[in-house]
């Protein structure tokens, strides 16, 4: 299901152009670098005069040289990709004619900008939007009225958005945006499309969450263990070690971002929880030598009572900050 919307109705234009997106590749979504590229079909069909065309092709579709040479000679919706990195690259064009309206189809693939904003990361969704934006004439002269974007072909057997995302939800919409072109006082019609993916729970859960976790339940349960104060310092410094391997190993999966995002947070526990763990754990040593019984209970109240109730109001602190 697809929802749109315009506010059309409120302004009188020469040429309403009703939009169908059809995405067939999404692939590439660089959440770190805040791009993704994908493969679109875009029907734009509008009222004009149309014997012009059925008198010269009859009841056809034109494309190539024939619709490059008679489309110059009628008024079409021309657009750009707002958000594209660079210009988008055309695989083909045709044109029809249905009843009095013209259908312009074109198929093109383009690399987009986008930002990756997952506060929860790696749980919530991310905007995969596409912003068109109408250069062939202002509002009084086009306006895209969208009717429905759609994710591949019914019949295509093959997984449209690559990678482990998954669709939560899809929508279209038309704007009106100021635009520096003719003067920067008139507005434009921009048709935007909203694909919201989500990671899969396996990769969330499988690739983020249990290796994090596990470091900060494996730093708590070392001081439960009936093992030397050096034995415990060894495991702790490993763990200490393995954190940075972890987030270099996640940095293509990991949204930059200006705020602290859940697993962020989670990385910042880890090495907070472990590196306390190696400073207690050394001091603990030290005191274990001058055999101050006081102070050596203090130092295991410390790592075993004090260190995982912080830890515990932090991560429950940051659940609720990020993901609820």
């Amino acid at each position: 299901h697809s929802d749109s919307h315009s506010d059309d109705k409120d302004i009188k234009t020469e040429h309403l152009v009703e939009t169908t997106l059809l995405f067939d590749e999404i692939y590439d979504i660089d959440i770190s670098e805040g791009h993704y590229r994908v493969s679109v079909e875009i029907l734009m069909a509008w009222e004009g005069e149309t014997e012009k065309f059925l008198n010269k092709f009859g009841d056809t579709i034109i494309h190539g040289h024939k619709m490059e040479e008679f489309i110059e000679e009628i008024w079409y919706p021309e657009f750009f990709v707002a958000n594209a990195e660079n210009p988008r690259v055309t695989h083909y064009k045709t044109l029809d004619v249905i009843g009095k309206k013209y259908e312009l189809f074109e198929r093109f693939e383009a690399d987009l900008s986008i930002d990756g904003d997952m506060k929860g990361y790696p749980f919530g969704t991310l905007d995969l939007f596409m912003d068109l934006a109408a250069y062939s004439g202002n509002v009084s002269k086009m306006l895209f009225k969208p009717v429905e974007v759609l994710i591949g072909h019914h019949d295509a057997h093959h997984r449209v958005i690559k990678g482990n995302w998954v669709e939560k939800k899809k929508y279209i919409e038309e704007e009106k945006r100021t635009s520096l072109n003719h003067g920067g006082k008139e507005k434009f019609s921009y048709l935007i499309s909203h694909i919201n993916v989500a990671h899969n729970p396996s990769t969330a859960i499988g690739k983020i969450l249990f290796p994090l976790l596990t470091i900060i339940i494996i730093s708590i349960m070392v001081n439960y263990i009936n093992i030397s104060y050096i034995e415990r310092l060894r495991s702790q410094i490993t763990l200490l070690l393995i954190i940075p391997a972890l987030k270099f190993a996640l940095e293509k999966d990991i949204p930059t971002t200006s705020y602290v995002n859940f697993t962020d947070g989670l990385f910042i526990l880890a090495s907070a929880l472990v590196f306390s763990g190696v400073l207690i754990t050394g001091y603990a040593n030290n005191v274990r030598v001058t055999s101050n019984s006081v102070k050596i209970k203090k130092v295991e109240r410390l790592a075993k009572i004090v260190i995982p109730t912080l830890t515990a109001i932090f991560l429950i602190i940051l659940i609720f900050s990020t993901i609820i």
